[in-house]
Parts: C-alpha cells; structure tokens; sequence
C-alpha cells in the first residue's frame, strides 16, 4: 500500500499541466503593409516577397507563383522612391477576410493614393495580395506625364 501511494504522489508531482493560452490577434493589415512599404524602401525584395502572397500563404513561403520574384521586382519599380504611408481603410470593399487599405505615395510633388488589397491567410496572417499599380503611375514620369529624370 505504502508503494502505491508513493507512486501515485510522483505520478502526480510529475505531472504536466496544460494551459490553453490565447493566441495573439494577428498583425494588423495595417502594420503589415506598412512593413511592405519598408521593404519596398529597403529594396528588400525577400521581405516584399515574405509579406506579398495569397490565402495559402506569402509568395517566398509557398514559391507561388513561380515567378514571383518578377512580380515583386515589377511592384518595387512602380513603388519606389518617395514618401508612403498607410493614411485608411475602404470599409466598403472589406469582405470576411480582405481589406483594402488606401497608401499615399508622395514622389517628385506628386501624391498618389494606391489601393492594396490585404488576405488572411489560413494560418491567420495578413499579407499584401494586390496593388493597383496604375493608380501608383508610371515609374520615372511625373504627374504631368514628363519624363523624370
């Protein structure tokens, strides 16, 4: 008996315990396109490609696609240089797991106004999935249409 209640004492001394903690919420679309946009100033294009993708993950992670590199060197191109910033959000075109956040981009005098659509994926992460790169205007040319120098 003696042996038994000394087992069940370190049995019990021994054992785990386990705590279901909250999980963080996810960054906000907000931080993550601003960590974009640093990416973008930083020509970093593995961080762009790590905060750019889709539902099932970012582009770097997943290699999808194949060719994103290329994507993320052609965003670079049309976003570089300048100013941005996060200045809202367009609640109307929000729907269960996207937003669209408005960037301001500041470049030469010119300011324009970016739409990026942001995803959570499946994990809960909030990555850019779309950049409306018309509205970012043409690299290289002001917003008169003149060739920059």
């Amino acid at each position: 008996m003696r042996k038994w209640l000394l087992a069940v004492v370190l049995v019990t001394g021994c054992s785990i315990k386990v705590e279901t903690l909250a999980v963080a919420p996810a960054t906000a679309p907000a931080a993550v396109a601003s960590a974009f946009l640093r990416a973008v100033a930083d020509s970093n294009f593995s961080q762009m490609g790590d905060l750019w993708g889709t539902a099932k993950g970012s582009a770097m992670a997943t290699n999808a696609p194949n060719n994103w590199l290329q994507r993320v060197a052609v965003m670079h191109a049309y976003l570089k240089g300048g100013a941005s910033k996060v200045v809202g959000e367009n609640p109307g075109l929000a729907k269960g797991d996207r937003r669209v956040l408005l960037i301001e981009l500041a470049r030469d005098g010119c300011v324009k106004t970016v739409p990026f659509t942001m995803i959570r994926t499946k994990q809960g992460a909030w990555l850019v999935n779309a950049i409306d790169l018309n509205a970012a205007g043409v690299p290289g040319r002001s917003c008169q249409g003149a060739t920059g120098t």
